[in-house]
């Protein structure tokens, strides 16, 4: 029996596996990081008196939950997806 195509299939989907815990590690660390500047940029917010930074630092701590929100739920997506297949 040649088992050629099957050594090549498994070669591939262990690459796509790879691929994708590469991306899934990639949004996990960049959810950790957004979290880090939240925490940031609060404190600058409570320390700040400058009407002009305290906005500014609102629009960043916004920009930032939702940004971390959205890869949330692509993670979360993610996981329903193959709970569903299995």
């Amino acid at each position: 029996m040649d088992f050629t195509k099957l050594n090549l299939e498994f070669a591939n989907m262990q690459n796509t596996i790879k691929k994708y815990n590469d991306i899934v590690n990639l949004i996990s660390l960049r959810i950790k990081d957004n979290l880090k500047n939240i925490n940031k940029y609060e404190n600058k917010l409570k320390n700040t008196k400058n009407k002009i930074e305290k906005d500014m630092f609102h629009l960043y701590i916004s920009v930032l939950k939702i940004e971390n929100e959205t890869f949330e739920n692509i993670l979360n997506e993610r996981v329903e997806k193959n709970d569903q297949k299995v």
